[in-house]
């Protein structure tokens, strides 16, 4: 079984070890490193080549905000999860714009925190809950010009009820293989909705429609 990679990024040693114990304690799971800035971040992912980065926002020398945007545009095969203690909008916003597949809390259950990351490995987006909607409902759409609170009149009535459903389990953090097996449909059917959802919707990638999807 080929494990997932993951590489902990956070100021706090405490806080690594933590993650680095949790982690460990999955078959599926290989912790590839644990660094304390977005510099020593940048540096690592271009040797370790980790596929999932979990990234603390607010650290020295470089803040994880800095860092996600350039691991995303220097390795997109890296994926990148925002795990901080702030709920906060404007972290929110930059740390999706930047290219993160996912923006958590570090309170969440532990199980909860692996299923995200499983579900952002394989090609899915993941939210805490904790990040509420009114907060969602000010984050543009980028490239559409548009905000969630625009989007039910202009785009939102256009979608079958099959796009809704492949919607809303986007918004769970599903993949698309789980997709597929919870609708009884292929996977490459789930990808055609996908595909139609964020041409319907002017959404930039899969953690955009994660977004979106609180509103239902």
């Amino acid at each position: 079984m080929k494990k997932i990679r993951i590489l902990i990024v956070d100021d706090q040693p405490i806080v690594c070890e933590g993650l680095k114990t949790i982690l460990q304690l999955e078959d599926d799971f290989e912790v590839t490193g644990i660094c304390h800035n977005g510099r020593e971040a940048l540096e690592i992912c271009g040797l370790a080549k980790p596929d999932i980065v979990l990234m603390d926002a607010r650290m020295p020398v470089i803040n994880g905000i800095a860092a996600t945007k350039e691991i995303s545009r220097l390795f997109p095969d890296t994926k990148v999860l925002i795990l901080t203690t702030f709920n906060e909008e404007r972290l929110i916003f930059e740390g999706i714009q930047s290219g993160a597949k996912g923006f958590l809390l570090k309170d969440m259950p532990p199980d909860e925190l692996c299923k995200c990351i499983r579900a952002v490995h394989s090609g899915g987006a993941c939210l805490h809950p904790d990040v509420t909607l009114k907060v969602m409902e000010r984050i543009a759409m980028q490239g559409a010009g548009a905000s969630f609170n625009d989007l039910p009149e202009n785009s939102l009535a256009q979608l079958t009820n099959r796009e809704k459903e492949v919607l809303r389990f986007i918004g769970r953090g599903l993949s698309n293989a789980e997709i597929a097996t919870a609708l009884f449909i292929t996977e490459g059917t789930v990808k055609n909705h996908v595909s139609s959802l964020l041409a319907k919707l002017g959404a930039r990638d899969r953690t955009q429609l994660a977004i979106l999807a609180q509103k239902f």
